[in-house]
């Protein structure tokens, strides 16, 4: 099972990268491995195992900057790393797939096993703490394209693994007692290149020794999850370099790191967020438009035969997604989906100094996450709302999109629901756009419960942001599902130069969240508007950001008849239960009231603290052990009101929840919540007898409370 375990210090509550104990390597084999096509006819009902056993690789976060394969040199194959969890077992399969791109081979595993890596972020100025997500680094290929490197984590400890193409078994080919990242060869293929944090390392050993007089408490407390320090910032990233003939791993700074790795000097531009770089040195980059905006548009610019050329039209503004030169010097310009574009990319080609200006090979509703240049085409991670993640090869000319591997061929024979994209703009101007799902049996005339999921719909709609609401599996029981995605922050946030000064703008007078529900609002009156949407049976749920429109909605509106939070709240004790790093943050920079004040004019919007006399929506809560604490306010105040609400806390779990258990657990008790409260069905499984005689009982007492 899924399991917290000790950092190298013997630190349980600094494990930073939980582990994950393994099925055996034979057994994951087989689940790894996609399974025969079948005759996809779409009639099997959908369940909650479908969704959690999906075969993956990458995250809905993967962008060109950051892909989730990497290509062969000579551009014949790609690799990734493939994993698929196991409820039952509560783990995770990991193996290491090598896809030929010609698609006159099958796929193959080059090695199966290791543990779940836990990315790590460090928020407002504490080190260290975990998010839930996998570390999703794919192999990175030697210089001759015969052997693999890639992160492996056994036993608690990530270590540099290689694997050859010819069928040798793979090796672990470092012994670290810290934790690597970033992997990169040496031009010569003689050197390997990663980072890592030995000073985290060190601050782990220091805090041990301050216990013994007492810690201190100060900004290094992330109080919420731990009940000691995280090692002090900055702690500075080294790059490591491993001779693979003697073992011997030594640092260097990043100049001789660009030596290793045989990059040419050009001269990209400092402010340069994507930048790529022609076999005749032409540039292309993206930046700011106005360098006294840098959190404002940005405009793409091209450099060829020494002069900077002009590029018009929409495609050389934001978003762009990636870029990439040809051989023949042919620029491909990727473009990302946002709420502006109703969530659409779009592919173009341009020969700068040859042709005027860009030219459309591809526009589609599909997420490309992520895209790499293998010969004359491009190869592209991409989604549809109802298919999960696959590897196409889109052809330069045509913009023709041909699948080259599909880990989850299986799925076509599972029944779905209609997923249509909406886009609208508010009372107020602003754009943006959702997914709206019908159940599968959906007739004219009918008018569904709606269940509301956010943050961000792109790409296969699976569970939301977190996934934790499983849009297809409520499609199924009868609900229509609108999963909502953000719109754009307003142009005054924009404006500013820096995230702080940013969230400054949008929590005076709740602006931001006021400008996302009323985006949101005005998404659910054009559901309601197709004529599919019964709306007086309206549910919302939501993780982080959303878990705070949550909030809001209940607090200023009275179209929700139920709620389900991942996350929760935005309390006035709850600014401060997270540390003195994050309140004196909040405080100091963003605008939040100071601790000893009287601020329930400013929190009267937002908290559910603040206004627990009078919610009586029905709330579930599903929380992280390291965040639950946020909530004890909040919970404690509706249950003095006999407020319908019910909390649940899941162990060794962040930010994003992880463990498979948990999620079929979630998946399971969030349609049970809605099925009770907004439609009157109970549960008839035996398992549920419980929850559902504590609902009767909330539900007694919330009445009587009226």
């Amino acid at each position: 099972m899924v399991k917290r375990s000790l950092s190298i210090a013997g630190w349980a509550l600094l494990a930073c990268m939980t582990g994950v104990a393994h099925a055996t390597p034979p057994a994951c084999g087989e689940r790894l491995l996609p399974p025969s096509p079948g005759a996809a006819t779409g009639q099997r009902p959908i369940t909650a195992h479908d969704l959690i056993e999906l075969r993956d690789f990458g995250t809905m976060f993967d962008t060109s900057r950051r892909p989730s394969f990497s290509l062969s040199p000579d551009g014949r194959y790609a690799a990734l790393i493939l994993r698929r969890a196991d409820p039952e077992r509560d783990d995770y399969c990991f193996g290491v797939m090598l896809v030929p791109l010609d698609g006159r081979a099958d796929p193959r595993l080059l090695d199966v096993g290791g543990e779940f890596i836990q990315a790590v972020t460090d928020p407002y100025g504490v080190t260290g703490v975990p998010s839930g997500l996998p570390v999703t680094e794919p192999p990175v290929w030697s210089p001759d394209g015969t052997t693999l490197a890639y992160l492996r984590r056994d036993k608690g400890q990530t270590q540099i693994w290689r694997v050859g193409l010819d069928g040798a078994p793979a090796r672990q080919i470092t012994q670290l007692t810290t934790e690597p990242r970033n992997l990169a060869w040496s031009k010569s293929g003689s050197i390997l290149l990663f980072t890592t944090r030995r000073l985290f390392d060190a601050g782990v050993d220091e805090i041990e020794r301050e216990g013994r007089s007492g810690f201190l408490y100060d900004e290094r407390f992330w109080s919420v999850a731990y009940s000691r320090p995280t090692p002090r910032l900055p702690l500075p990233t080294e790059i490591n370099a491993l001779d693979l003939a003697t073992g011997g791993p030594r640092i260097v700074t990043s100049e001789q790191a660009a030596i290793l790795r045989g990059e040419r000097s050009m001269q990209i531009p400092a402010e340069a967020r994507i930048s790529a770089t022609s076999p005749s040195a032409g540039l292309a980059w993206v930046a700011s438009e106005r360098a006294d905006r840098p959190r404002g548009p940005t405009l793409l610019r091209v450099q060829a035969a020494g002069k900077e050329l002009p590029c018009h039209g929409e495609v050389c503004h934001e978003p762009i997604a990636g870029l990439w030169w040809n051989a023949e010097d042919m620029l491909f310009i990727l473009r990302g989906g946002n709420a502006d574009n109703g969530g659409r990319s779009a592919l173009y080609r341009w020969r700068p100094g040859a042709e005027p200006g860009p030219r459309l090979l591809l526009d589609t509703e599909d997420f490309l996450a992520g895209c790499g240049l293998a010969g004359t085409s491009l190869i592209c991670a991409r989604e549809s709302a109802t298919r999960p993640r696959v590897l196409v090869r889109i052809d330069p000319g045509t913009g023709r999109s041909t699948t080259v591997f599909d880990p989850n061929r299986q799925f076509a024979e599972v029944r779905l629901g209609k997923a249509e994209r909406l886009t609208w703009t508010d009372r107020d101007g602003v754009r943006t756009y959702g997914d709206l799902v019908l159940p599968p049996d959906h007739k004219p005339g009918q008018r569904h419960p709606l269940i509301v999921v956010q943050y961000i719909s792109r790409g296969f709609l699976r569970g939301g942001q977190g996934d934790e609401y499983p849009i297809q599996l409520l499609a199924s029981r009868g609900y229509a599902v609108l999963n909502f995605n953000w719109p754009a922050e307003a142009p005054a946030a924009a404006a500013t130069g820096s995230d702080e000064a940013a969230q400054r703008v949008k929590v005076s007078n709740w602006s931001g969240r006021r400008r996302i529900f009323t985006a949101l609002e005005a998404g659910i009156d054009t559901a309601i508007a197709k004529g599919v949407v019964d709306p007086a049976l309206i549910g919302i749920t939501g993780l982080s950001d959303g878990a705070s429109t949550v909030q809001f909605a209940l607090i200023n509106s009275t179209r929700f008849k139920a709620a389900i939070m991942s996350t929760c709240c935005d309390d006035p004790n709850a600014v401060f239960n997270a540390g003195p790093g994050y309140g004196n943050n909040v405080v100091k920079d963003v605008g939040y009231p100071p601790a000893g004040s009287d601020g329930r004019a400013f929190w009267r919007p937002q908290s559910i603290a603040v206004n627990a006399d009078r919610l009586k929506v029905p709330l579930l809560m599903h929380l992280p052990d390291g965040e639950f604490r946020m909530a004890q306010e909040a919970f404690a105040a509706l249950r003095s009101h006999d407020a319908p609400v019910e909390m649940y806390v899941f162990p060794d779990e962040w930010h994003t929840k992880h463990h498979p258990a948990h999620r079929l657990a979630i998946y399971g008790r969030n349609i049970a919540w809605f099925d009770f409260w907004l439609r009157g069905l109970e549960s008839d499984d035996p398992e549920r007898s419980a929850e559902i005689a504590r609902w009767k009982l909330l539900r007694d007492a919330s009445a009587r409370a009226l």
